[in-house]
């Protein structure tokens, strides 16, 4: 089964009016927001991303690439209302393809399928995702979550943003490390891992809370 993440202005609102046109699909996200997308979807590892936006001249030529590589995802399905040659021509690729929209949920699943049996054909192994996945939150939401004053005295969210914060500090100041030799090198490989790790495990544990406290960034 096909795992699915679905970004755009009208995919929510075509996925609970239709649920059934996507058929054995695994849709595990569908959102609007880049912000949640980044936040929530990497940890969900799907195959395929089906990504809507009105103007193509406004996508940064970063984002697409960025949504592939923070979910480890094997193709990205574009769809749009305005084109922007540059854009396409950029980035089409065995892994990211276009198509005009809005797109029906029933195009979409022909697509969707279409470009893993491509990718089959093509030799191209599954992704086994990227070996740590982009930080879930900001500077900025951190910054105002360390801020955070509750009504009940509560203060693990902010409590939590100062480690997150802390442990992306320390990641930032190993990688301008000087590295004498191989050991040092094998050394901050090692450091770069453990708090990759570290610092994905308390995004998670940040999420949930943020999510059952009904906070809002």
């Amino acid at each position: 089964m096909v795992k699915l993440a679905l970004l755009g202005d009208t995919y929510p609102t075509q996925v609970r009016v239709n649920p059934r046109a996507l058929g054995e699909l695994d849709v595990v996200w569908v959102g609007q927001s880049r912000e949640s997308f980044f936040r929530e979807v990497p940890r969900l590892r799907p195959q395929v991303l089906a990504l809507d936006f009105m103007d193509l001249g406004q996508v940064p030529t970063e984002l697409i690439p960025g949504m592939l590589e923070s979910t480890g995802a094997r193709h990205a399905l574009i769809s749009y209302r305005l084109p922007y040659s540059p854009l396409i021509d950029a980035l089409r690729s065995p892994r990211v393809s276009f198509l005009r929209g809005p797109v029906p949920l029933s195009l979409l699943r022909l697509r969707v399928n279409r470009s893993i049996d491509d990718l089959e054909r093509a030799g191209m192994p599954p992704s086994r995702g990227p070996a740590s996945h982009a930080p879930r939150f900001s500077p900025e939401q951190l910054g105002r979550l360390m801020e955070l004053s509750t009504q009940d005295g509560c203060e693990c969210a902010p409590q939590l943003a100062r480690l997150v914060s802390g442990l992306r500090g320390f990641w930032e100041y190993t990688a301008g490390c000087e590295q004498r030799d191989e050991k040092d090198q094998r050394l901050h490989e090692l450091l770069d891992r453990q708090v990759t790790r570290a610092r994905e495990a308390l995004e998670e544990g940040l999420v949930a809370l943020l999510e059952h406290e009904n906070i809002r960034l």
